[in-house]
């Protein structure tokens, strides 16, 4: 089995992690002491599954048209732009059955995180410049934009709960990471592990 690394250091602060090795990954499931209730939590879901989709296998996963998204109750798929999409598996299993013809694992390429809780709104728009609340779509939302000169791919799963994803390429994880603790200082954000993110959201 590959043994993977995070490409997210943890401050001290955020508490003691207890891991969990998925799939080669070292997955953060909590913390102690316990995270507690909180207004927004910020959790690494690098180890999950994420691929670009292309030519006909776009068209399958339901979307056809840029900034369209979908979940599927295992998946967000985002449209970058025609026969180009962005999967980003949640809930399916840690090592996924791509089709060959159509995928492209991008699981190592990039780093996802996660941003939930009801202030998430109030980070991520500290984050862009972009509304991420467009009332002309319904359902969960996806951009491909920026944040701080870093290109990231941005999702708002519009959950009964505030939640958001944000891909980046692995080298500027940190980084992202980083500008996300600094947005959400005021609001008292949280780093939190995967059980907190998928409680949050009402994702099993």
């Amino acid at each position: 089995m590959i043994t993977r690394a995070s490409a997210i250091a943890l401050p001290a602060w955020a508490g003691r992690p207890v891991h969990r090795e998925l799939a080669g990954w070292p997955v953060v499931e909590r913390f102690d002491p316990p995270e507690g209730p909180c207004a927004v939590g910020l959790t690494d879901l690098s180890h999950r599954p994420k691929a670009l989709a292309h030519g006909r296998a776009v068209a399958a996963l339901g979307v056809s048209k840029p900034g369209q998204a979908v979940w599927n109750g295992q998946s967000l798929v985002g449209c970058l732009k025609t026969n180009l999409a962005t999967v980003f598996d949640l809930a399916g299993p840690v090592e996924p059955d791509w089709a060959s013809d159509g995928y492209t694992d991008m699981t190592d390429g990039w780093s996802l995180l996660g941003l939930w809780g009801p202030k998430s709104p109030d980070v991520v728009q500290r984050l862009v410049t972009i509304d991420v609340e467009p009332r002309s779509i319904e359902g969960p939302a996806f951009f491909a934009t920026s944040s701080h000169g870093l290109r990231i791919q941005l999702a708002n799963l519009r959950r009964p709960g505030p939640g958001f994803v944000l891909a980046c390429a692995r080298s500027h994880g940190q980084n992202v990471f980083e500008a996300c603790l600094r947005a959400g200082k005021q609001f008292d954000l949280k780093i939190t592990g995967t059980h907190a993110f998928y409680e949050g959201l009402g994702i099993t």
